[in-house]
């Protein structure tokens, strides 16, 4: 018996009582083959997803307080994804998920004040997550609430609700039936580094609290085997003394150079991994959305690019074992590699936004630029656009030092919706990445995402600098593999003051005709938008757009992200240059539209407007690309003139020189 067959009987164990309302003792189905930790840690996972029904909706809310309130609706008989109305992260959402309803929610009020409070009403509201409707149980917290249906949480999820992060804590304990626990106290940025003392209590009092459930821990494969950080916190540390902290093939860390805090914590004194540990920052939005995506998302289509040569080490690191791989899991999979993974392709992908909801990738390069094949560099802004929320395995060393930070390889893909992430934070040589064909045999079984993304044991776990961001509980479950379906049956009372978006879009849309007031024209977009239809959107801004200049300026930047990634580029255009201040998101797309078709352009006032719009952080990326433009329709003396202003504009002496060189380039 194959291990993939052994991983389908724990499955179909699984969905054989999927009507089941309550998850019960972890099946325990005869096998012929030993199955690995990780594995059953996937199956387990995949286990609670399975036997709870998710409902056919999504609901968008305006607050934390709302937020919370709406998933303490969620019971063992039902849930659903519940985000934070924004304009790009929920859409992203809606987009892959596809409900068949968009559901608004009015605000509660004000989140309760007072640090107590708010854990409260966050322990309340993984509480109704496992509680029976009608049942005679009355749970009062998480650890009861779990005792009354025999269930054993596998992971532990630690906030501080005053950290924007505690958005993706609640629904992961919630969505996984974790321990939700607390880190107080202020941390630097995601790109400072943790003295050697703060890592050590920050291990002392994880493994302490883990420790104080009661649940084993000690090992892999016991209980508790995940452990998820969720607030703002360095993603790098100082190396504690006494201890190896390099794979025994590398050399050791010299002093000032840092470790990843993901891979320093749940380890015994030895050394050894006790649970796997991950990390998720950043905004109440964007944190939900992470949470929301690992929870109910299900990859199909996966890109692999190989930037390697082919010879010597670089071959075990290149993508064409992991697709076969996938493909064998009924993955749609699309290979780039040797010349295809060249600078122009990688920028022709780039229009209209990256499709696939999975990415293994390798590269050479630093924080802010990235090889393509060749040694072609690319630079954070040629990180794509996302049509469908990511996940991603990066191997390409330094993305993750600073990833906060828009002005990175790893802030740029976080920015752009990425959702599980596994990179590094330094320089971390090749070997400690796992080999992407190794990644892909373990997800094709049922091993969580970001877990198949580390080695988890051998002399290659020794702490280093590899990182994981996002939920260590993300199963990429194989297209072959059975799933339970939604269920469009169940729902529970509406809450007050909700509304269906699609309702709303046609309301505000009647109204709009009758009013030709570009508020109602505004407001009809944005449903729109939010339902995740771009090609609705896209005739709406049409029909806008011919209504006047107020009503169309009103529209503008609503309707930019769908004329987007429907690659209409004229009318894109159009509307980007009614928008008065674009927003940096609306410049990436901008650039990545455009860039591959600047040489069809003709008309010097508009080559010299894009010169107005070019992005100030590396304005040489930019300008190298149009320069040449310009110079072909209104002549060098032109080109010049659009790059020498940026000279003495631009701070950094790196992009100096190279404004520079364009410079004399075009002098010569």
């Amino acid at each position: 018996m194959t291990l993939r067959s052994v991983c389908a009987l724990l499955v179909a164990s699984t969905l054989a009582g999927a009507q089941a309302p309550v998850p019960t003792e972890t099946p325990t189905p005869t096998v012929t083959q030993e199955v690995s930790w990780q594995v059953k840690m996937g199956v387990r996972s995949f286990q609670v997803q399975a036997r709870i029904s998710v409902i056919d909706k999504v609901v968008l809310v305006p607050d934390g307080a709302t937020y919370l309130d709406e998933i303490s609706k969620w019971t063992l008989r039902g849930r659903w994804p519940v985000l934070i109305e924004d304009d790009f992260f929920a859409p992203l959402f809606v987009r892959a998920f596809k409900p068949s309803k968009v559901i608004r929610r009015t605000s509660i009020g004000a989140m309760a004040e007072g640090e107590e409070a708010q854990r409260a009403l966050a322990r309340h509201a993984v509480t109704q997550a496992w509680t029976i409707p009608g049942s005679d149980a009355k749970p009062t917290n998480p650890a009861e609430a779990y005792a009354s249906v025999r269930f054993e949480p596998m992971g532990i999820v630690f906030a501080n609700m005053g950290d924007p992060a505690w958005t993706a804590a609640v629904a992961l304990a919630a969505g996984h039936g974790q321990v939700l626990n607390w880190i107080d106290g202020t941390f630097d940025p995601p790109s400072s580094i943790l003295s050697a003392q703060q890592l050590q209590e920050l291990s002392a009092h994880i493994e302490a609290v883990t420790r104080s459930t009661g649940l084993s821990y000690a090992q892999l494969g016991d209980t508790i085997d995940a452990v998820t950080l969720c607030r703002s916190m360095p993603a790098k540390a100082v190396a504690p003394p006494g201890a190896q902290w390099a794979p025994p093939s590398m050399a050791p860390a010299k002093p000032g150079e840092p470790i990843a805090v993901t891979d320093a914590l749940c380890r015994s004194a030895d050394g050894k991994r006790w649970a796997v540990a991950s990390w998720i920052f950043g905004s109440e939005v964007r944190s939900a959305y992470t949470a929301m995506c690992s929870l109910y998302l299900a990859p199909r289509s996966l890109m692999m690019v190989n930037t390697y040569q082919s010879d010597g080490e670089w071959r075990r690191y290149s993508v064409t074992e992991a697709v076969t791989a996938l493909k064998g899991a009924g993955y749609e999979t699309m290979e780039l590699s040797g010349p295809e993974a060249s600078v122009v392709p990688w920028l022709n992908l780039l229009m209209g936004g990256f499709k696939s909801d999975v990415l293994y990738m390798n590269s050479m390069g630093n924080m802010d630029f990235f090889n393509m094949w060749n040694a072609q560099e690319c630079y954070p802004e040629d990180v794509p656009m996302l049509q469908r929320p990511l996940a991603m395995h990066l191997i390409h060393s330094w993305s993750l030092t600073s990833p906060e930070s828009r002005d990175t390889v790893g802030g740029r893909w976080l920015e752009h919706g990425v959702y599980a992430y596994a990179g590094s934070v330094f320089e971390p040589y090749l070997v400690a990445f796992v080999p992407p064909a190794l990644v892909a045999e373990r997800t094709a079984n049922f091993v969580p995402f970001l877990v198949a993304s580390r080695w988890c044991d051998g002399p290659l776990d020794a702490v280093w600098r590899i990182t994981t961001i996002g939920d260590p509980l993300m199963v990429m479950m194989p297209p072959s593999s059975p799933t339970p379906p939604r269920s469009t049956t169940f729902d529970v009372d509406p809450a007050h003051g909700e509304s269906d978006v699609k309702t709303a879009a046609v309301i505000a849309l009647t109204a709009a005709k009758t009013s030709s007031a570009p508020s109602d024209y505004a407001k009809a977009l944005t449903d729109v938008v939010l339902t995740g239809d771009d090609a609705m959107a896209v005739q709406l801004w049409s029909v806008a757009a011919n209504q006047g200049s107020n009503i169309a300026a009103a529209c503008a930047e609503i309707a930019l992200g769908s004329l987007f990634r429907q690659r209409q580029s004229e009318l894109f255009l159009a509307a980007y240059r009614m928008i008065a201040t674009p927003t940096p998101i609306d410049q990436d797309m901008l650039w990545q539209l455009w860039t591959q078709q600047l040489s069809s352009i003709n008309d010097p006032a508009v080559l010299v407007w894009f010169a107005t719009q070019v992005r100030p952080e590396r304005p040489a990326v930019d300008l190298s690309r149009l320069a040449p433009e310009i110079a072909r329709v209104a002549g060098a003396g032109a080109a010049r003139e659009a790059v020498a202003p940026w000279v003495s504009r631009t701070t950094n002496e790196q992009s100096r020189k190279r404004l520079t060189d364009l410079l004399a380039k075009m002098n010569s």
